[in-house]
Parts: structure tokens; C-alpha cells; sequence
């Protein structure tokens, strides 16, 4: 048995929640499989609306909190670096430690996707060789509804989080390039915000965003939102205590809002919309603060075997929903019923992912494909760094410009 080491003066709960919240994320994305209201690439055919009131729990704050815990991990990172040369090495082995992978997913990962959901639309009717052929082909007039990615066809899915962190890093190394000028940096040194104060805020930068922006813009504001809140907030120790003073006023808070939600969904209420998008947004920024409480409540140790469950995530994220589509996709035209089908799914997709991390893990130079560092140490580097460099320049320039 492992043995758990309890501390007070690290963040080990934040590499916990990490974990927690990543694997939320590959358990939702399996249940909108089965949602029967919700949009996504691939359904099965046991779909249910019931599996919709577990997802309304996670689904208003899931992402956020993801992209509150990147805030903070950019902050700790970035503090580590000096001088421009410096922040010039961070900026390139961040962006090829972020677009390597994405690039590998783009092109090899995210295509499974995009063939079951065409298929199931009976839009073909090919394998997934003749379809891959096709794809690569990115004039191909197979795909002439399909034009919505970085490049025609080539499109993000479920990895527009790493499209958006890497744009949103730039930005916030900007920003703290800023914050080191003498001028500066009395402008960004934060008082004591409280709780009820921190809430309303974001609240209304939430609403902001959903009154001003439309679709995607709304998502990656509110991303950048939470991103930039967890870098600054990082190591504000008035923050992380008052989420110990709050401890049971976020919980209840939390719990009673997510009943509401929940209600609503059901038609219990009869509200105004304006209404129920504030409670929405409310429970939103709460369930990013209580998921953060509860973990700094229970979680604050450190195991053995936290560092590889850490590791493990990039490649997961990476892979899982490409995974569980594929699995659902073969498994249709078996009809195993509508217990089996979803148990496979959910065994099938950690296990798939595991192996194939595994694998991917034990070949040294293959690590960075799939977000994992290397073992050892070479004796020339930048050659390496220059093939990565030579491989993800066009997709930096295609999200840059």
C-alpha cells in the first residue's frame, strides 16, 4: 500500500483535481453518447434524455474548473523563468510540448470522429482506409460540408482546449512580461478580494459574455476568464484560505443550486430565461470554488503514484473521445443492450487509452507525440527540437493568423 504523505505548504490537491476533472471529462463525453437532447459527433441508439441530469451536474463547471488549475500551473511555471532568453525557451518548449500533440491528433487521432459521424449520416459508405486517403486530400469535395477547422475537414473536436491554451498562453506571457516592469507591477498586486466579491465578479463576466458573444466566442471567453482568474490567484494565499472560511457555504451553496438546476431542466419552474441564466452562471463559478475546496479539504497529500496519474492525463485527454466513439460505432450493429453497450464503452475506453499509453510510454522519442516528456537526456537536443519546430510552425501560424 502506498504510502500517503499529508502537507499543508504545497498544492498537491490541484494535481489531484487535475486528475478528477480530466477524468470527469472522459466520463461526460461517454454519457453524451447517450444524451438524447444534446448535440455530438456520434450517438448510440440507447439514448436517453435521464442520462442528461447526470451531465447538467457536471456541465455547468467542468471546463472552467480545467482552465482555472491551467491558470495556476502557467503561474507556477512562469515564475520560474527570468530574463528574456529565458521566457524565449519557455515559449518554445510550451508551444511544442502543447502543439506536437495536437498536431498528432489533428491528423491521426481526430479522424476517427469525423468517420463515424459521417457514416452514421450514411454521408459514406467506405472504409476507414479509403476514408483516410480521402481525408488527407484537403480539397477533397467528400468533405464539401465539412469545412469548419484549421485547415478544411481538419478540425480540432474535443482538442480545441489545446488549440486555446496555447493561444491563451501567449497572451498571458505578455501579461506577465508586464507584470515584471517596475512601473507595473503595483497595478497587478491584489488585495484581499473576498469570496462574495470574487463570485460577483465573475458572475458578471460570465453574463457578459453570454449577452455579447455567440457560439464558440462565448466558450473561449469564459475559458480565458477562468485561465486568467487562476493565474493570477495562484499564490494569493487570502484566496486559498477563504476557500477554508467558505468550506460549507460553497457546499450548500453548490448543492442547493445544482437541485434548482436540475428542476428547471425538468420544467418544475416557470421563470424568466434572464433568471435562470444568472442562477446558471452562478452555479458555474461556485462549482469551480467548491470543487476547489472540497479538494483542498480531502486531497492535500501526496502518493507515490500522483505524479504518473499527472502524466497520464495529456495522453488520455488526447485520445479518450476518438476511443469511446469508435467503440460505440463498432458495437452498434452488435445491439448488446443498453447496459452492456455503455459498460464496454467506459472499460473499453480506459483500457484502449491505457494500453496505447503504455506502449507510446516505453519508445523514448515518441513520448512528446502524445504531451509526455522524455526519460533521458540526449546528446543533441536541438536536433530534435528542430523537427518539432519545422512540424508544428504551420499550425502555430494557422492559429495565430
Amino acid at each position: 500500500m502506498n504510502k500517503q504523505l499529508h502537507v499543508t505548504n504545497r498544492h498537491y490537491f490541484l494535481d489531484w483535481l487535475r486528475v478528477i476533472a480530466f477524468a470527469v471529462l472522459i466520463f461526460y463525453h461517454i454519457g453524451m453518447l447517450y444524451s438524447e437532447n444534446w448535440g455530438f459527433h456520434f450517438k448510440s441508439t440507447y439514448i436517453s434524455h435521464y442520462v442528461e441530469y447526470f451531465l447538467l451536474v457536471f456541465a455547468p463547471w467542468r471546463m472552467l474548473l480545467i482552465w482555472f488549475i491551467s491558470g495556476v500551473a502557467l503561474r507556477f511555471m512562469l515564475d520560474k523563468v527570468r530574463g528574456v532568453k529565458s521566457n524565449a525557451l519557455f515559449v518554445l518548449n510550451r508551444s511544442i510540448f502543447i502543439l506536437l500533440p495536437l498536431l498528432v491528433g489533428l491528423w491521426l487521432i481526430v479522424p476517427f470522429q469525423l468517420y463515424a459521424e459521417m457514416s452514421q449520416k450514411s454521408v459514406i459508405d467506405i472504409t476507414y482506409w479509403q476514408f483516410y486517403l480521402a481525408f488527407l486530400d484537403i480539397n477533397n469535395e467528400m468533405f464539401a460540408n465539412y469545412q469548419s477547422g484549421v485547415w478544411p475537414h481538419v478540425d480540432v473536436n474535443h482538442l480545441w482546449y489545446l488549440r486555446s491554451l496555447w493561444q491563451f498562453m501567449l497572451i498571458i506571457i505578455l501579461f506577465s512580461l508586464f507584470m515584471k516592469l517596475p512601473f507595473f507591477t503595483p497595478l497587478f498586486k491584489l488585495g484581499k478580494v473576498s469570496q462574495p466579491l470574487l463570485v460577483s465578479l465573475l458572475v458578471i463576466a460570465m453574463l457578459l459574455t453570454h449577452n455579447y458573444l455567440e457560439g464558440d466566442a462565448v466558450r473561449e471567453a469564459n475559458g480565458f476568464i477562468f485561465l486568467f482568474i487562476g493565474f493570477l490567484l495562484a499564490k494569493h494565499n487570502y484566496f486559498w484560505a477563504s476557500l477554508k472560511h467558505y468550506f460549507w457555504v460553497l457546499c450548500v451553496s453548490f448543492t442547493l443550486l445544482c437541485i434548482y438546476i436540475l428542476m428547471a431542466y425538468q420544467n418544475v419552474f416557470d421563470l424568466p430565461s434572464y433568471i435562470f441564466t444568472t442562477i446558471y452562471n452562478i452555479q458555474r463559478v461556485l462549482g469551480v470554488l467548491t470543487m476547489l475546496a472540497l479538494a483542498q479539504h480531502f486531497l492535500n497529500f501526496k502518493t507515490n503514484y500522483l505524479k504518473t496519474f499527472n502524466s497520464w492525463v495529456f495522453p488520455f485527454y488526447l485520445l479518450h473521445q476518438s476511443v469511446l466513439i469508435i467503440l460505440c460505432f463498432v458495437l452498434q450493429p452488435l445491439e448488446v443492450g443498453s447496459f452492456i453497450e455503455p459498460l464496454l464503452v467506459v472499460i473499453g475506453t480506459w483500457c484502449i487509452c491505457a494500453v496505447i499509453t503504455l506502449i507510446v510510454t516505453r519508445i523514448d522519442i515518441l513520448r512528446p507525440l502524445i504531451g509526455v516528456k522524455t526519460q533521458n537526456s540526449y546528446s543533441k537536443p536541438y536536433l530534435g527540437y528542430t523537427v518539432s519546430l519545422i512540424l508544428v510552425c504551420p499550425l502555430a501560424f494557422k492559429l495565430v493568423f
